[in-house]
């Protein structure tokens, strides 16, 4: 599986082929995930935005927008978060694929990602995109294209 290098404002293209029967989301959605849990002793956290935006074509695209501000995290943390967000959005394209449904003409926006220095974990980000994309890749967001 191709897995995408995230850099700040770079697009990442990946193509599907035309003989697959495909599905496309209906419209432009915006969702926002907060997974924050407590248990003794430690917290698990991580909060990711995405706007998935369908496309005319059979191209998947992957962006970063996440604001960097420099002050609460060094770049390469949040780099390191979007690169997670961005391996698990094609681990469930794959998933969606192997179920009998490929998802193409999509396009994903990073919008936002906090990263905690001490509390966050690739398994918080996982769980966090993963919760996201089941809520976008449902019977009732997707319609299948010709």
């Amino acid at each position: 599986m191709l897995m995408p290098r995230c850099v700040p404002y770079q697009r990442v293209i990946l193509a599907t082929t035309s003989a697959q029967p495909s599905w496309r989301l209906k419209q432009t959605l915006l969702e926002y995930e907060r997974y924050v849990r407590q248990i003794p002793n430690t917290e698990r956290f991580a909060i990711v935005g995405m706007r998935l935006i369908p496309q005319p074509n059979r191209l998947l695209s992957f962006r970063d927008l996440a604001m960097r501000d420099g002050k609460f995290l060094a770049f390469a943390e949040l780099d390191w978060a979007v690169q997670i967000i961005g391996q698990t959005l094609l681990a469930v394209l794959a998933e969606q694929q192997a179920q009998g449904r490929v998802i193409t003409g999509l396009h994903c926006d990073i919008t936002s990602c906090v990263v905690h220095p001490v509390d966050s974990a690739e398994r918080h980000f996982v769980q966090a995109t993963s919760n996201i994309l089941a809520r976008c890749f449902n019977a009732e967001q997707l319609e299948a294209c010709d």
